[in-house]
């Protein structure tokens, strides 16, 4: 699955890091790591067909996008288009067309990222250009069932929707595995955290204590959609994912 990530900041680094899974991607568990991420499958180099970083001191309203913007793009099934420009990203449906792009996810992490307005105007451009586009708040909240192209993506690259296989004895939690990690890699992290843990009242203050230290990159502003922080939507993502695999 061919994929083309377009961003700007951190978080989209931090996305190219976990998909490319090079050796130091994570050092969150310091002299305590086990290499829990020494798997070749993870590394998805190969997939990536190129990489768009958006320049930094940008205006605020661009009248020539163009100007800012790659003259063409490779061909590729999915753009990732994480925190860029609004007038960057709603150029990018009908670049993308040309490239073959038949997917768009575009993550919400902070409130500030993609309006309400904007994200409908996409979505409407996409529809038009038969490209699916979703815009999912935070990225960790992608799941199945929306459409099959997203269901591929996810199952692909194992991204998404947080989703693990737990072995419990004794009530205590003793095996971890990640089926699948948000986008940002946390799910590691937090697979050694719950390892030996009894499965009481105090499991979800060490999923939250493992989930904050890795640290999550969610934003702490309220957002007005979520009527909460994404961060905390985060927050309950991860263990809702826990207790699903707990209960299974």
């Amino acid at each position: 699955m061919r994929t083309y990530v377009a961003y700007n900041g951190k978080f989209g680094e931090r996305v190219i890091g976990n998909l490319i899974n090079y050796r130091n991607f994570c050092t969150s568990c310091d002299k305590l790591c086990i290499f829990c991420r020494d798997d070749k499958t993870l590394n998805f180099a190969d997939n990536i067909t190129g990489i768009y970083t958006q320049p930094s001191s940008l205006p605020v309203y661009i009248e020539e996008p163009a100007k800012y913007m790659p003259p063409d793009l490779p061909e590729n099934d999915v753009l990732l288009a994480i925190n860029l420009h609004p007038d960057i990203i709603s150029e990018l449906p009908g670049l993308a067309k040309d490239s073959g792009t038949r997917l768009i996810i575009a993550p919400i992490e902070e409130p500030g990222w993609l309006s309400g307005g904007l994200k409908n105007q996409i979505k409407e451009k996409c529809e038009k250009l038969g490209i699916v586009f979703t815009a999912p708040k935070p990225f960790c909240s992608l799941k199945r069932g929306e459409d099959p192209l997203i269901d591929h993506f996810i199952e692909y690259f194992k991204i998404g929707f947080p989703e693990f296989k737990i072995g419990v004895k004794d009530n205590n939690i003793i095996t971890v595995q990640i089926l699948c990690s948000q986008p940002c890699g946390c799910a590691y992290y937090v697979a050694q955290k719950l390892k030996n843990v009894p499965v009481d009242d105090r499991l979800d203050e060490v999923i939250s204590k493992a989930h904050h230290a890795y640290p999550c990159t969610a934003g702490m502003e309220r957002d007005a959609e979520l009527k909460d922080t994404i961060l905390h939507k985060a927050g309950y993502i991860i263990r809702e994912a826990v207790h699903d695999a707990i209960i299974k």
